[in-house]
């Protein structure tokens, strides 16, 4: 099994193969008015920007690079919904009326997703095959059995699978029991953020790429209420403004950028496999995940190529040491993949809380964030960038069904790398001993 040589690409990703060329949306050029500005052009902009022109409001998109360039267009497409910590542990933070009230919306972000693909007839190779959730040891298995049990209760729909049942539908003996989110699928990723663009532009939204954001203020000193965002070569005047930035957010607010850790996730593909490796790995053509803090996760994609990621560096860029040791998990559980060829490898951006769910603020008036997916992008940026949308619309946020919280800086930010690199190295050991994460 090679990683490297000529072949090899680490600089496109699989998904830019098998997508079609990209529109192309200007620069901003002038200064310009609008209703709402959003500051990304990623999953949660895109899905708010959409929910906006149907309600008619003038929305100017702002995305500093090519729309589907960075997490959005760049990720395993696993479609997932429900919220990482256990639902009973939700509820017991939130309360029985909020916390149940979270997870009915969480439960519903696939069905929604797939809906607004339906609605827009985005071209992105969706599929609802489900998702498994794989223990890799005996301790584990009997968290991940009673996570079943418990999320169940609270509404999600998911089921125990035992050892036998996962190898049927993973094609993989690695795991000794699992649990199966059915109402889970898989998109492409990059297809279905351009397809996302495409519809918002249709609707009368106005998308601008390579556009940074440079700063972001509120004059208020002059007796205006509007905020002003500044990029190298025009201004946008928008009377609210939705930051939807993620893993990506900078200095342009700084506490929002520091209530996040930044890791990253790197991927490889194969070449398409042949018909008899593609009818012995993952037949039921369900994403998998695993319950490892540091996990893996891996599906076939449309084209029929054996996707896997993993956590890579402190960098946008792949590294060797990364390729072998994603490559050598993904051997691990599938011995029948020795000898086929890794084509593409790349890496992106993941923004983590600290509390392992997403977080949904409001910095100042008529500025909001939806910020820290730690890996569930997908259906999660669709939910609250509608939301966002809605408060943005003036509903109030008690209306909303994902909290509003104060944001919180991450203790002693500035060793967050340190604290991380270690944190990795820790879990990694714990990983190891076979404690569930």
């Amino acid at each position: 099994m090679s990683a490297g040589g000529a072949a090899f690409d680490a600089v496109r990703t699989s998904w830019e193969t098998s997508a079609d060329a990209a529109p192309e949306y200007p620069p901003l050029r002038s200064d310009v008015r609008c209703d709402v500005a959003v500051i990304g052009g990623g999953f949660t902009g895109l899905s708010a920007a959409l929910a906006l022109v149907g309600r008619g409001a003038r929305v100017c998109v702002l995305e500093a690079g090519e729309i589907g360039g960075r997490a959005s267009g760049r990720n395993g497409g696993q479609v997932v919904p429900g919220l990482k910590p256990r639902a009973d542990v939700v509820v017991a933070r939130f309360g029985s009326e909020r916390g149940q009230r979270m997870l009915d919306f969480a439960h519903r972000l696939a069905d929604r997703t797939f809906a607004l693909i339906a609605e827009h007839g985005i071209a992105c190779s969706p599929t609802r095959n489900g998702w498994i959730q794989g223990a890799f040891s005996p301790k584990a298995r009997d968290d991940l059995k009673r996570r079943a049990e418990v999320n169940a209760k609270f509404g999600g729909d998911v089921e125990f699978v035992d050892r036998e049942r996962v190898a049927e539908l993973t094609g993989s003996h690695f795991h000794s029991g699992g649990m199966l989110e059915r109402a889970a699928g898989a998109v492409h990723p990059l297809k279905f953020t351009r397809g996302l663009a495409q519809a918002a532009a249709r609707s009368g939204a106005s998308l601008y790429e390579h556009s940074r954001v440079r700063s972001l203020e509120r004059p208020t000193a002059r007796g205006m209420n509007r905020w002003m965002l500044s990029t190298e070569h025009g201004d946008v005047d928008a009377e609210q403004v939705i930051m939807a930035t993620d893993g990506y957010t900078d200095r342009l607010w700084p506490a929002a950028m520091q209530s996040i850790v930044n890791v990253n996730s790197a991927q490889l593909a194969t070449d398409p496999l042949t018909p008899a490796l593609s009818a012995c790995v993952l037949p039921a053509r369900a994403g998998v995940s695993e319950t490892r803090k540091i996990t893996y996760y891996y599906r076939i994609d449309p084209e029929g190529r054996f996707v896997i990621g993993g956590r890579g560096p402190f960098s946008d860029s792949l590294d060797s040491a990364s390729v072998a040791r994603i490559a050598r998990a993904a051997l691990d559980r599938f011995p029948q993949l020795a000898g086929v060829q890794w084509r593409h490898g790349w890496a992106c951006r993941v923004a983590m809380t600290l509390d392992d769910l997403p977080h949904l603020h409001a910095l100042a008036p008529g500025l909001w964030t939806a910020i820290g997916y730690g890996g569930r992008g997908v259906a999660l940026a669709v939910g609250l960038g509608e939301a966002m949308a809605q408060l943005a619309l003036g509903i109030d946020g008690n209306q909303i069904d994902y909290p509003i919280t104060p944001l919180r800086r991450v203790p002693v930010y500035p060793l967050r790398q340190p604290m991380a690199a270690a944190a990795i190295t820790y879990y990694r050991i714990k990983d190891r001993l076979g404690f569930p994460s």
